[in-house]
């Protein structure tokens, strides 16, 4: 899966604020309940990441979700849906 235009400097946030937080990659992922492998995809752009990911990453790592994912994708995806929703009258 590709990311977004400029999702790696984005991305690249969450892995500083987990290096921040004084936390391996393996130790972050046990406590987010996912695999490093799948963390490390978040951290470098490969993979999309929703709102309450994003949320809970940001809550692990003590910071709020605007400071790590700044407009990333996941707000892209909720404009976006957001957009269609109203288009639709849904």
């Amino acid at each position: 899966m590709q990311s977004l235009e400029g999702g790696n400097q984005l991305s690249s946030s969450a892995k500083i604020a987990r290096l921040n937080a004084k936390m391996s990659l393996e130790e972050a992922a046990k406590n987010l309940g996912i695999s490093a492998g799948y963390l490390s995809q978040i951290e470098n752009g490969l993979r999309q990441v929703s709102s309450e990911r994003a949320d809970q990453i940001a809550k692990l790592y003590k910071k709020k979700k605007e400071e790590i994912f700044l407009a990333s994708r996941y707000a892209l995806r909720e404009v976006f849906v957001k957009n269609a929703t109203e288009k639709t009258g849904s």
